[in-house]
């Protein structure tokens, strides 16, 4: 077993404390007193050392003095090893119909990519047009999410008009990565950008469109009320 040596420091004190009391008492103001003061210091630690000397001390052969990095080390080591819990995806809450699941989940997917094209697109103008497609978008699948029943309304939407447009929008990121507008990258940049102004009036309309049955509900309505008012009387002038 290694041998460890413990000095205890009650004689490194006691030499502090006469320098200490000497030097308040003022017995350090010429060099014969200073001389004085070392030689008691001197005669102090070779007497306390004697009432207190050195422990020895027995090391633990189990556990070296290295083992708490070395430990620590280890412990690093295996977190870093260990796989960490991959994030759960957190989905849309299900509305418990399959069908408007897929949808809503479509129309999320879509929102997300026309968000991520717009991200790589400077232009002030044509990033405020596809802003406007992206808000008309999920303005179009929140309707469909409290009226599941006009689902069959976006059907070419969903299909064809919504999927193209992103394409369109894929299409222009890549001309416009080439970093320079001139021959065929010019002819496609533009037909894109005119494009959009049509594309917004056709998602417009294609919202405009959902709330059509809305509005003949609403006449209905108000055509009876107007009815059974007139019926009581209660249409008159004084009224």
């Amino acid at each position: 077993m290694d041998k460890q040596k413990k000095q205890s420091v009650i004689p490194i004190y006691a030499v502090g404390l006469v320098w200490l009391s000497r030097a308040i008492s003022g017995n350090l103001s010429s060099f014969g007193q200073i001389i004085k003061t070392v030689i008691l210091s001197a005669v102090v630690y070779g007497v306390l050392r004697i009432f207190f000397p050195d422990k020895i001390k027995q090391a633990d052969p189990e556990k070296p003095a290295q083992q708490p990095d070395t430990q620590k080390q280890a412990q690093t080591q295996q977190a870093e090893q260990k796989p960490q819990p991959e994030e759960k995806k957190q989905d849309e809450p299900s509305t418990g119909n399959a069908e408007l699941d897929a949808v809503l989940k479509q129309g999320a997917q879509s929102v997300q990519k026309i968000q991520a094209l717009n991200d790589e697109i400077p232009d002030f103008k044509l990033s405020a047009q596809i802003k406007q497609i992206e808000i008309l978008t999920e303005k179009i699948f929140a309707y469909v999410k409290e009226h599941p029943q006009d689902i069959g309304e976006i059907r070419q939407f969903l299909n064809y008009y919504l999927p193209t447009t992103i394409k369109l929008l894929e299409q222009y990121v890549v001309l416009q990565n080439q970093g320079m507008r001139m021959g065929n990258i010019d002819e496609g940049m533009q037909k894109i950008e005119n494009m959009l102004d049509k594309v917004i009036v056709a998602f417009q309309r294609q919202l405009d469109g959902l709330f059509e049955s809305s509005v003949v509900d609403i006449t209905a309505d108000i055509q009876v009320m107007e009815q059974m008012m007139a019926s009581e009387g209660l249409t008159g002038k004084d009224f």
